[in-house]
């Protein structure tokens, strides 16, 4: 597998996350939430994250990927604005309530939607006999969309190289070039 290929994957799963969540396929103002792709996560690089959050002022999705990237997204995690903090909500859910409504995200208190303008909003957990088939149900619509929006070609995504901040990234079109 090419690097542009694993770039490819990578942005099709993450892209198809960000429609099927329901958040605009174009910059909003304010544009309050990134959505973000690479591999797993530990603490440490999950204060990364939180870093980047703090310095972009946006809440941040981040689907996680292993080896072999071709296999898909192995999770999902959160990192949500507080006050005085970012919370890292790691490894969370995604659920789909209804055909007809947008995948949102579960974590250990709330459940994520994207809600007016924009902004990812917090409410209360689905009943617990609904996640199963919730979950089941937005796992299949999110590689629906994947599928469907692979090959997109993403302007204005940039990589952030491991341990950098958000002022060291680099344009992916310029890492495609590279590749």
């Amino acid at each position: 597998m090419t690097i542009q290929h694993s770039i490819d994957i990578m942005q099709a799963w993450t892209h198809g996350l960000r429609i099927a969540m329901g958040y605009p396929e174009y910059a909003p103002i304010g544009n309050p939430v990134a959505f973000a792709s690479g591999g797993r996560k530990n603490f440490a690089k999950a204060l990364e994250i939180a870093a980047i959050v703090e310095q972009t002022g946006r809440d941040m999705v981040f689907v996680q990927f292993g080896l072999p990237i071709v296999d898909g997204p192995i999770g999902v995690s959160l990192a949500a604005r507080a006050t005085l903090h970012v919370n890292w909500h790691a490894n969370v859910q995604l659920y789909l309530a209804s055909d007809d409504s947008s995948v949102e995200i579960l974590a250990d208190t709330h459940r994520w939607s994207v809600g007016p303008r924009n902004v990812l909003t917090a409410s209360a957990l689905p009943p617990r006999n609904r996640i199963k088939r919730g979950v089941e149900r937005a796992h299949r619509r999110w590689r629906e969309v994947a599928e469907r929006v692979h090959g997109v070609e993403l302007i204005g995504s940039i990589f952030v190289p491991t341990g950098g901040s958000y002022a060291d990234g680099v344009p992916m079109e310029t890492l495609s070039e590279a590749a």
